[in-house]
């Protein structure tokens, strides 16, 4: 056999393989686009004007996007509200911003706490601190990143009650405004929806417990089930831990909904932040696993990379040899570029930057082996103001 020939060949199984893989992921995208959840429901359910809600935001340093937080949350259509910002340990201007909300509105309370205890992390210290403050009939927990559509309160709770949830949680929509964005996140949030997908997460019959950190709308019957905070201190992801701990202790119901627009997050102000936050959820995603980690960058590369290569050296090969590899190849690769367009497209990203796709798969592998590396090493994570050695399991 002439060295052309197995090059065909071969070449021929990977492109099979890349065509029904992004088939399959299509079929696949759109059943969740006919089914997925959407917060938007609650609007037409009865207006849940007797429930009372606190909401818990835990911030550290967050003067670049509080104040715009604060707005919003002061803004909504629920009127019976407490507002909670627990300021953890902040050294820039996050208090004097929100000292003049505070001013304005009575039902904004303004918590400062100096330190942490050794065994919490910082985040869930501070949301339990709010926590002890807070009266409602639901307790919320967002970030201090979020921007609330003026009835997302209003139709979260009233779809909690449809549901019957403990716990529901919000994918939130994230504000794209860099190109580092544009290229990376909608690679980086495919691979982590890739673990959980949300029909498997709502489903009455063993679901795959998720939640989001960004959005932690509480029954306090649920919240209280469960000790709180207490049940997750020393989590970095503590939403995805509280969702397993519900789920495992039979606490309740975890429900994950699209925001469909009512809830934006502006996560990541540089490009180190971001693959820093993003390696941090990736450890706790894979339940702190090397392996896992190397299996997804692996996938990375492949399903982003290599498969891409191959389509257009399949053409080429196509052209010269063999008719039906050629066809193929195109096949594959119009397949790909309607998938990834529009993967782009859901995560907010202008569609051209499905040009750049192969460059995000490439980075978001790079960021899975540095948090395998950083995992195996012992390297400690900065994440709000502490250090956090995290132990690598089997």
């Amino acid at each position: 056999m002439q060295f052309i020939e197995i090059i065909s060949w071969f070449l021929g199984i990977i492109i099979f393989c890349s065509l029904g893989l992004w088939i399959g992921l299509g079929v696949r995208l759109w059943q969740i686009k006919m089914t997925k959840p959407v917060v938007r429901e609650g609007l037409a359910l009865p207006n849940p004007s007797g429930e009372s809600v606190s909401i818990v935001v835990p911030a550290h340093n967050e003067e670049r996007v509080i104040d715009q937080c604060a707005t919003s949350l002061r803004g909504q259509s629920h009127k019976d509200l407490q507002i909670i910002f627990v300021l953890d340990r902040c050294t820039d201007n996050t208090f004097s911003i929100l000292k003049k909300h505070a001013a304005e509105d009575d039902r904004i309370c303004i918590v400062e706490n100096e330190n942490c205890p050794d065994d919490w992390a910082g985040k869930c210290n501070a949301a339990r601190l709010g926590a002890t403050k807070a009266t409602g009939d639901w307790l919320l927990f967002t970030d201090a990143d979020t921007q609330f559509h003026k009835e997302l309160v209003r139709s979260s709770v009233a779809s909690a009650i449809k549901r019957g949830a403990s716990l529901l949680s919000i994918l939130s929509s994230l504000t794209i405004t860099k190109n580092f964005e544009r290229i990376v996140q909608p690679i980086a949030s495919t691979f982590l929806v890739r673990q959980f997908p949300l029909d498997r997460i709502n489903r009455e019959e063993r679901p795959r417990p998720f939640a989001n950190g960004q959005f932690l709308l509480f029954s306090r019957r649920g919240y209280e089930a469960i000790d709180g905070h207490n049940a997750v201190k020393d989590d970095l992801l503590e939403d995805i831990a509280f969702a397993k701990h519900i789920v495992r202790t039979g606490a309740g119901k975890v429900q994950m909904l699209f925001a469909d627009g009512m809830l934006k997050c502006s996560m990541y102000s540089t490009f180190e932040s971001f693959q820093n936050g993003w390696k941090r959820i990736y450890i706790e995603a894979a339940n702190r696993k090397v392996k896992h980690l190397k299996q997804s960058a692996l996938l990375a590369i492949v399903v982003g990379v290599l498969f891409p290569l191959a389509g257009v050296a399949g053409i080429f090969v196509g052209m010269e040899i063999s008719p039906s590899l050629f066809w193929t190849s195109i096949a594959s690769l119009i397949s790909a570029s309607i998938v990834i367009a529009w993967l782009y497209r859901i995560n907010n990203a202008p569609m051209i930057y499905a040009l750049f796709a192969p460059i995000g798969a490439a980075v978001v592998a790079k960021i899975f082996i540095d948090a395998s590396t950083m995992l195996k090493n012992r390297t400690p994570i900065k994440w709000g103001g502490r250090e956090y050695i995290l132990e690598p399991r089997q």
